[in-house]
C-alpha cells in the first residue's frame, strides 16, 4: 500500500521557482469554490495586455556589496509577453542539451510587472540544477533549455502561461499576470542515474537482506526472529562516486518502503506511472530517518535505511476510553520502517 502523507512530506522541491504548481494527494479538499472564484476575477481584473519581449530587456551590471553581478533593465514597466520570447546574448559551444539530461545553470529572475528582483544565483555564485525530464519544471524553461550549450547566455521573457499560470508564486511575490524575466547562463548539462552505481558493500550481519536491480521495487526480506533496532540504521549497499549529500540539498532518488512488522511494501517509486523522488534533504521535508540516514552519503549509492518510529511517524497512541475521538495518529505510527534508496542526483 501507497502512504500518500510519505509523498507529501517531500513535496517542497528546490530551486522552487523552476517548478509549476502541483497538486497535493488530498485531491484538492478544503479548497473553496467561492475563493477559487474571487482569485480567477482579481486575475482577469489585474490582467496585462503584451506590450514587449524579450529584446526589451537589457543586461547590465549591478554592484552587490562590492561584487559585480548581472542586473537586467527593462524597456518598460510593466513589461508583459502575451508568447514567451528568448534574446540570445552568446551561443555557447559543444554538444546541446537532451530532454533527458539535467542542465546546471546561473540565473537571475526578475518580475516583469514591477521590474524588482526575485532571486539571482549570481551574489553567490552558486549554480543550480534542472532535470528536462521532470514534467513540473515551469513549461517555459521546458521550451527553450532543451539544446542549449555551455557557456550560452539568454534572456527569457516567459508568459504567465508558461510560467505559474493562475495561480502564480505568491512566495516569491509573481502574481497570476506577472511576466518573469530571466537572465540564464548555461554552465553545462550532464545525463542523470537511473539506478544506483559504485562499489558493492558487504552489509552488517542481522539486517534485513536486500535484492534490488534498481529498475523495480526492490525486494527487502525482514530477517526471521530479530527484534528490530531501536536506533536508526544507515548501511550502504552500494557505494557511489560522486559528492556527498549536504542538508538543503535537492536530492533525486528511487526508494522502496516496507515495514518491519511483516515485510510487507507500503511505498515505491519503482511503479508505473510515478517519477523519481525529488525532496529537500536535512531540512524537513521528509520523516527524520532520511533527514539524518542521507546527509553525508554520495549520489551514486544505494543505502538500507532502518527507521524506528520515533524517527518515522512516532509511536502508536493508545485510544483513550474517556475520549470522544480517537487519536489522530498516521497510518504507519509506532512501525518500524526498512528503505531501500538509489541516490541518483544532488544540487
Amino acid at each position: 500500500m501507497r502512504s500518500p502523507s510519505f509523498r507529501l512530506l517531500g513535496l517542497a522541491v528546490a530551486p522552487l521557482i523552476f517548478l509549476s504548481a502541483c497538486g497535493s494527494d488530498d485531491g484538492g479538499e478544503g479548497t473553496d469554490d467561492a475563493s477559487q472564484s474571487t482569485g480567477a476575477d482579481d486575475a482577469a481584473a489585474t490582467s496585462i495586455a503584451p506590450n514587449g519581449t524579450a529584446e526589451d530587456v537589457t543586461l547590465t551590471e549591478a554592484d552587490v556589496e562590492g561584487t559585480t553581478v548581472p542586473a537586467l533593465e527593462l524597456g518598460k514597466t510593466p513589461l508583459s509577453v502575451g508568447e514567451t520570447s528568448v534574446q540570445e546574448l552568446e551561443p555557447g559551444e559543444g554538444e546541446g542539451a537532451t530532454a533527458e539530461q539535467d542542465v546546471e545553470l546561473k540565473y537571475l529572475a526578475v518580475n516583469g510587472t514591477t521590474g524588482e528582483e526575485i532571486l539571482s544565483t549570481f551574489t553567490t555564485d552558486e549554480t543550480v540544477s534542472m532535470s528536462l525530464a521532470n514534467p513540473n519544471l515551469l513549461p517555459g524553461f521546458l521550451n527553450t533549455l532543451e539544446g542549449t550549450k555551455p557557456g550560452q547566455t539568454m534572456i527569457i521573457a516567459m508568459s504567465p502561461e508558461d510560467g505559474f499560470g493562475a495561480q502564480g508564486n505568491p512566495q516569491l511575490g509573481i502574481g497570476p499576470a506577472d511576466t518573469v524575466v530571466f537572465y540564464v547562463e548555461v554552465v553545462g548539462a550532464t545525463t542523470p542515474l537511473t539506478q544506483a552505481e559504485g562499489e558493492e558493500v558487504e552489509p552488517k550481519e542481522g539486517l534485513p537482506t536486500v535484492e534490488a536491480d534498481g529498475t523495480s521495487p526492490a525486494t527487502i526480506t525482514i530477517p526471521e526472529g530479530e527484534e528490530p533496532p531501536t536506533e536508526l540504521v544507515v548501511q550502504p549497499l552500494i557505494k557511489g562516486e560522486g559528492a556527498e549529500i549536504q542538508s538543503g540539498q535537492s536530492v533525486r532518488m528511487q526508494y522502496t518502503g516496507v515495514q518491519w512488522s511483516d515485510g510487507s511494501q507500503f511505498d515505491t517509486s519503482l511503479q508505473e506511472g510515478r517519477e523519481a523522488f525529488e525532496t529537500v534533504i536535512g531540512a524537513g521535508q521528509v520523516i527524520p530517518g532520511w533527514d539524518e540516514g542521507l546527509v553525508g552519503q554520495t549520489v551514486g549509492s544505494r543505502v538500507l535505511l532502518v527507521i524506528p518510529p520515533e524517527m518515522a511517524y512516532g509511536e502508536l497512541q493508545e485510544e483513550d476510553p474517556a475520549a470522544t475521538a480517537a487519536p489522530q495518529q498516521h497510518e504507519l505510527a509506532g512501525e518500524t520502517l526498512v528503505f531501500v534508496v538509489d541516490i541518483l542526483a544532488a544540487n
